[in-house]
């Protein structure tokens, strides 16, 4: 079950030119992940095992499928205490419309929920940002919470589909003085930047890695092997219109022009690789990397309520006067 609140824990800062771990190397392929996502039931392993190896294209399709449908995560749908509710908003791509809420005036702070989440997610920035004198904007990615479906069925989206629908987003609603972000928010607000969209300073808490890793994590977890693993990624790349290595962030980074950034991850998240956070933050000019410590098993959601990531978040923000 998804864990909402926290204990305090320690924070290193890691410069980027110290030695880091294997940068280079893949990072280790957590099959058991947090075990927030709903996990997946014998039944589907065992019509992966059969469609492996007697009809791997009927596996791909259906894999695709799910592969681009958002897991149900268990949260609370409330913002954190002392938040009021926002002003409802909207934004639209095409034909799509997104939902979110606004407080405040000043300069824009948008707030970018990761897969499977929704705006309270981040909740807990919005009223120190508010108390900094920015207007903050939170909104829920395509097929999620209250905003409506993508291109694809109900239910389904993209990375891509959440880029457009972050770019359009701050499109309608101003210029971003800075974008927090989480997990695929953060993919999908590099890719917006890539777009045009103008992100101001970024923070980004525990970014999905490079694509294929993920395949091969969600071919071991629904029990298929590389026959479908290989339809899954044609099909996709078609989906998206590009193939994964062009969704690299290191790559998509330098599209968006690097704009000031802040990483911040733990070590021990076994949802997303501290790893290519590392060569991230490496690739990436003026870039500073964070490592939260002590998060454990459920670091990847934690750190959402970790009081000295979200402090440093906010230091490099700034106040909305500076």
């Amino acid at each position: 079950m998804y864990r909402t609140s926290i204990d305090s824990f320690d924070v290193t800062e890691r410069d980027k030119t110290e030695s880091a771990p294997a940068k280079d190397a893949v990072p280790t392929l957590d099959v058991e992940g947090s075990g927030v996502q709903p996990p997946v039931s014998p039944r589907i392993r065992r019509a992966f095992w059969w469609l492996e190896r007697l009809a791997p294209a009927i596996g791909s399709r259906w894999a695709v499928e799910l592969w681009c449908t958002p897991p149900v995560i268990e949260s609370s749908l409330r913002m954190p205490p002392g938040v009021p509710p926002g002003e409802p908003l909207e934004a639209h791509w095409n034909g799509h419309r997104i939902a979110g809420e606004s407080w405040g005036e000043g300069p824009t702070v948008y707030l970018v929920h990761g897969w499977g989440g929704q705006r309270p997610h981040l909740g807990i920035f919005i009223k120190p940002l508010l108390q900094s004198g920015y207007r903050v904007v939170a909104f829920d990615l395509p097929s999620h919470n209250e905003s409506d479906r993508g291109a694809l069925a109900p239910g389904r989206t993209t990375l891509i589909e959440c880029a457009h629908a972050v770019a359009a987003v701050i499109e309608e609603h101003g210029p971003a003085h800075a974008v927090v972000a989480h997990s695929l928010g953060a993919n999908a607000t590099t890719f917006a930047a890539s777009y045009g969209a103008s992100v101001g300073r970024v923070v980004y808490l525990a970014p999905m890695g490079d694509f294929p890793l993920y395949l091969d994590l969600f071919a071991a977890r629904h029990g298929f092997g590389p026959r479908i693993r290989a339809g899954l990624q044609k099909q996709l790349e078609r989906r998206i219109g590009m193939t994964l290595p062009q969704t690299e962030l290191v790559r998509v980074a330098a599209d968006a022009g690097h704009p000031p950034l802040l990483l911040i991850h733990d070590p021990d998240d076994p949802d997303t690789p501290y790893a290519s956070s590392q060569r991230l933050a490496d690739s990436w000019p003026g870039a500073r990397l964070m490592a939260t410590k002590g998060l454990g098993r459920l670091a990847h959601y934690r750190i959402l309520r970790h009081r000295p990531a979200i402090n440093a978040g906010l230091e490099f923000i700034g106040p909305a006067s500076d």
